[in-house]
């Protein structure tokens, strides 16, 4: 397996390129096509490790952006 850096960097290209692929006209637009990838991704990792597995892996990627390092204003812009 790759290394988990570029892991994420293989994340953020396939992940742009799938949004880029939706159509997006509109910042709700791009959450729910990200919800959507989420929620496929969740059911694909309960396939993969287990239900149980899935669960503490998706809680703690949302105890982890629920941080107040991440709270606050957001640049939004668009990927190319």
């Amino acid at each position: 397996m790759v290394t988990q850096q570029e892991a994420e960097k293989l994340a953020q290209k396939h992940v742009q390129d799938y949004l880029n692929a939706c159509g997006l006209d509109t910042v709700e637009d791009a959450g729910n096509a990200l919800m959507k990838l989420c929620s496929v991704a969740g059911v694909m990792m309960c396939a993969t490790v287990g239900q149980d597995d899935a669960v503490a892996r998706l809680e703690g990627t949302a105890a982890f952006i629920a941080k107040p390092q991440f709270a606050g204003k957001w640049k939004q812009e668009a990927v190319q």
